[in-house]
């Protein structure tokens, strides 16, 4: 087959899906960085928040940003230059281990920490980076699940993990206690 045959072809009913996924998640980001910019701070040092907060430089740097975790399937480095970045890439999906990404987090947390700040975020900052963050309150603070959603929630209202996470997460209260 020839280039020009290739280039004038249809994109199969899964390309074009794909297509209008990326169209839609551009459309909402946009739409976060507008709503939703402003890291929120949870503990000194450490802010959750969604792809709006990750996308407003200024504001990152206003706060003190150093360093970025993103908890996302789909979302690369905004600004690779000016932050130091780390990617786990997590669906979020009930049926998603999320416990077993935590220690690989909470490393990198206490990395940023040593010598900065933290935004930690997937899309919505409502379930992936908020499971994150609770699970991280969890620890340090030898609280339950439940105490650190309350907490969490005094400093993001719309925090919100997902069915699965939250499970898993309160499965680790045993190991806490």
């Amino acid at each position: 087959m020839e280039l020009s045959e290739n280039l004038n072809k249809e994109p199969t009913n899964d390309q074009a899906i794909a297509n209008i996924m990326k169209q839609i998640r551009m459309f909402l980001a946009l739409k976060y960085v507008k709503t939703d910019n402003i890291p929120a701070e949870v503990v000194p040092g450490v802010y959750i928040g969604s792809i709006g907060a990750a996308m407003c430089k200024g504001k990152l740097k206003e706060v003190g940003i150093t360093h970025i975790l993103c908890v996302a399937d789909s979302i690369s480095p905004v600004f690779p230059e000016d932050f130091t970045y780390k990617i786990v890439k997590i669906l979020d999906s009930p049926d998603v281990k999320i416990i077993d990404y935590l220690s690989e987090c909470f490393d990198f947390i206490s990395s940023a920490l040593a010598t900065g700040r933290i935004l930690i975020h997937c899309f919505a900052g409502k379930s992936r980076s908020a499971s994150v963050v609770i699970g991280y309150l969890m620890k340090i603070n030898l609280w339950t699940f439940e105490q650190a959603l309350e907490y969490l929630r005094e400093k993001r209202s719309i925090v919100d993990p997902n069915p699965g996470f939250a499970s898993q997460l309160r499965a680790l209260n045993y190991i806490i206690e």
